[in-house]
């Protein structure tokens, strides 16, 4: 596959962006096996291969195959979590009213006996379908620690949850974006489309595996053509005011930025989730409840700060 770089004018200087957009991860997941060209000029040494498993995890090989799922590095936690949280969620049900009407189903007998027009009764109009679009930058400092990356999934997918209990369909989309001097690279991929039901188990791996970000969105940026000298430092950050502009994110779009960002500590899930809420700034059409409330209720054994107690049922390893 050749990478042609798109020109544009952003904030007054011209840049190359560099864009791969994966429908899901069973195409990124295509795109390594057929294993793309590595750009060795710009990067000889091949950082996707090369990196010690314990910064980036299990081999480039193994992580490519887990796009299609077993991926079970802290799963089973990370569900007991999500579901303690979710039992927290306002149940919303939408229910059709019997409204007059001079078509219906049934007679309204007051209404005839009264002779106005309205005399049948039928179902009040099907609410209009609504979608958002969330976006959530994978990309977080070497500071951010796995359990606050941990706690954002389990609230990304919660937010998704609130969502299509008020009937609004959700398009999630995961990437990275980074930049050196003139040349943006941007890898998304989606991860869930209106009217699919949530993979949880295929959600978690590219939320929350380290090997997804350091292993494959590493080798997608290997193999593309770039100009600068990426192979030193592989990018920095794209500044959130650039990146809406490359992904036309507008203000209807959700966007997750990084752990620390969005406020996420990683230690008490109730007390993130209200922060993680409180600066999305949700319309009043999705009834949020407030998290830190429901820490006292739950079931499994925590310690003064919220956290899970080593050696009891679902502790942190």
């Amino acid at each position: 596959m050749k990478i042609v770089p798109v020109k544009q004018l952003l904030e007054g200087k011209n840049y190359s962006i560099y864009r791969m957009d994966f429908h899901s991860l069973t195409e990124l997941e295509m795109f390594l096996e057929g294993g793309p060209k590595v750009n060795h000029e710009i990067f000889p040494v091949q950082k996707s291969v090369e990196m010690p498993e314990s910064f980036a995890g299990e081999s480039l090989i193994r992580s490519i195959g887990y796009c299609h799922g077993g991926y079970q590095n802290g799963f089973e936690l990370f569900l007991q979590m999500k579901k303690e949280l979710e039992s927290a969620n306002v149940k919303y049900e939408y229910f059709r009213r019997s409204v007059p009407a001079v078509v219906g189903s049934r007679p309204h007998v007051p209404n005839f006996v009264a002779g106005t027009p309205k005399t049948m009764y039928r179902l009040d109009r099907v609410k209009e379908k609504k979608f958002v679009d969330i976006y959530i930058n994978l990309v977080y400092s070497g500071v951010t620690t796995q359990e606050q990356i941990i706690n954002r999934g389990i609230l990304t997918l919660n937010l998704i949850s609130l969502f299509e209990q008020h009937s609004i369909a959700v398009n999630l989309y995961a990437f990275e974006a980074s930049y050196l001097a003139n040349e943006i690279f941007i890898a998304d991929i989606k991860l869930k489309k209106p009217g699919q039901s949530l993979n949880v188990g295929k959600c978690y791996y590219p939320l929350c595996g380290r090997e997804f970000v350091r292993r494959l969105l590493v080798r997608v940026k290997e193999s593309m053509p770039f100009q600068q000298n990426w192979g030193r430092g592989y990018g920095s950050v794209l500044p959130e005011s650039l990146l809406k502009q490359c992904m036309n994110i507008g203000e209807n779009t959700i966007l997750i930025r990084s752990p620390i960002e969005m406020g996420i500590k990683g230690k008490n899930i109730y007390e993130d989730a209200d922060i993680f809420f409180d600066q999305l700034h949700l319309s009043k059409e999705i009834q949020v409840p407030k998290y830190r409330e429901y820490m006292d209720r739950t079931p499994v054994a925590r310690d003064e700060n919220g956290r899970y107690q080593s050696g009891k049922a679902g502790s942190r390893k």
